[in-house]
């Protein structure tokens, strides 16, 4: 019925018949805010949906109270942790019972999927109940006892606006889709070698010459036609909106390569000091910070400090990855730093390099930082978080004693095509095919890691680079269906896994789960 497929999802006789109105009790002690919040989302559902006229309050539930919807943190069965929950449908009441406020606000999603759902399936054989406006009503729920909770703590997106920018009101329309499929994680990379989408009041720059491209591969120079920048205030809202779904927003501020963007609004932060242009090429480029001037850690960490005063997230991602080999090397102020530090080689660089940012976040800003896995080889950074993209990354941090997030690209990278027709036709050669049931059948344990060690995995992500996926509609088909396929590999045991079973529901769910 839905995805994710819970935990446990036992049927029961009867049904639950919705009356011409329906209370919304609130019996939730926890956090009676919140609550509040989770009933007024869920009640605008049961009026679509049920035709009932709905009104929530705060009250104990009482035998009189049939027909009744009630929220409650009272009587929750054991083991279900921070973000499980209880869902059961009986012939007089429907109730959510949850510890904390994720899981009250995951029992109210799937409370919406059993509604989808029943739309979907009620017998065919009688008339349907019809709103004026000839929309079918559910007429009721089949009774069930449903008890759920996650797999991994780390159910992830990422989102690339740098290459491509999203408007505002795309993003908020992907988290509430993120949020129906209890995906808690969105990562934002906003900057790149093709522009830079934060506004940082330290450094105006980044965005009044950093966030601008042209047509013609300068973003400084004429024909200024493509960009966009996120506001302070934009940035605050998104955060904002996303902390009440349950999402945790983590920004990426790319460092010490992917900067060429950057690096046009502020060249002395580059080894050579010239001008350059935001390109609008892809690929590995030469958007290198310089690691030998003082003043570059100086701009990252000023930049750091903005960002996280506009994240409250625990946590920083600061890229790592994909640094272009030999660019330091003929750099005098580079090759000194190596010297002094008796660093052996340019990885061991770009270590120190990260090395020294993440003490500025783990020390100055008491967050974690994450790093991608490019570093892994050279060792990890104690407390920080590595982000394997690449086979084995994960693992090896694993085996580090380092926590990771396992997106090997193979798997879950979303900008991959689906087809084979769509590989042969429009996509860039070092791109995979990956279909709907290939995401579908990854784990994020990597194969043959220890199990002493798969505490170490946090979770995965699903990510969407944005190159080859310059409009929303671009957006839409390279998403759906295959974030519902993850969502389900990051919450639902493997064991209960079924892909023949998953097509099924996602045949009833997924226009209601997509944005289209």
């Amino acid at each position: 019925m839905m995805i994710p497929r819970p935990l446990t999802h036992q049927t029961q006789q009867g049904a639950f018949a919705f009356p011409p109105q329906v209370s919304l009790l609130l019996a939730y002690e926890s956090d009676p805010g919140y609550a509040h919040f989770v009933a007024e989302e869920l009640a605008q559902h049961i009026r679509v949906k049920s035709g009932s006229f709905v009104t929530v309050r705060v009250a104990e539930p009482s035998e009189s109270d049939r027909g009744a919807v009630v929220l409650t943190d009272r009587q929750v069965p054991d083991g279900l942790g921070d973000e499980g929950y209880n869902l059961t449908v009986s012939p007089d009441r429907i109730t959510l019972r949850a510890d904390h406020n994720a899981g009250l606000f995951y029992a109210g999603q799937s409370l919406t999927q059993l509604l989808n759902h029943q739309l979907a399936t009620q017998t065919t054989g009688q008339t349907p109940t019809t709103t004026n406006n000839g929309h079918a009503l559910v007429r009721e729920l089949p009774c069930a006892d449903i008890k759920d909770k996650p797999r991994f703590p780390w159910r992830g997106f990422m989102l690339d606006s740098a290459r491509h920018f999203q408007s505002v009101e795309l993003v908020t329309k992907l988290i509430d889709q993120l949020a129906a499929l209890k995906l808690n994680r969105l990562h934002w990379h906003l900057t790149d070698d093709q522009g830079w989408r934060l506004e940082i009041l330290g450094y105006p720059k980044l965005t009044s010459v950093g966030a601008w491209r042209s047509n013609g591969g300068g973003g400084n120079g004429n024909q200024v036609s493509y960009g966009g920048y996120y506001t302070q205030e934009q940035v605050r809202e998104i955060v904002a909106y996303a902390k009440l779904r349950q999402i945790t927003v983590i920004p990426e501020i790319e460092m010490p390569a992917h900067n060429l963007a950057a690096l046009a609004a502020y060249p002395q932060l580059s080894c050579h000091g010239q001008p350059s242009d935001v390109t609008n090429q892809w690929g590995l480029l030469d958007g290198v910070y310089c690691a030998g001037q003082d003043q570059t850690f100086s701009f990252l960490q000023n930049v750091l400090d903005e960002v996280a005063e506009l994240f409250p997230s625990p946590y920083l991602h600061l890229g790592g990855d994909e640094r272009k080999p030999g660019t330091w090397d003929n750099c005098q102020a580079c090759q000194a730093v190596r010297d002094k530090h008796n660093l052996t080689d340019e990885p061991a660089l770009q270590k120190w390099f990260m090395d020294r940012v993440a003490d500025h976040v783990h020390t100055r800003l008491n967050r974690r930082s994450i790093s991608w896995g490019d570093n892994i080889d050279a060792g990890g950074t104690q407390g920080q978080v590595v982000h394997g993209w690449l086979p084995e990354q994960s693992t090896k941090a694993a085996r580090q004693g380092l926590d990771t997030i396992n997106s090997t690209h193979e798997w879950v990278y979303l900008d991959y095509p689906a087809t084979e027709k769509e590989l042969a036709e429009d996509k860039p050669d070092w791109m995979r095919l990956l279909p709907l049931e290939k995401v579908y059948q990854f784990d994020p344990i990597p194969q043959g890691l220890e199990p002493d060690l798969h505490h170490h995995v946090l979770g995965s992500e699903a990510h969407l680079w944005t190159e080859h996926v310059p409009t929303e509609a671009d957006l839409h088909h390279q998403l759906w269906p295959r974030l519902i396929a993850f969502a389900e590999t990051v919450w639902s045991p493997i064991e209960l896994r079924d892909f023949d079973d998953f097509k099924n529901r996602l045949k009833v769910q997924e226009t209601h789960l997509c944005l289209e």
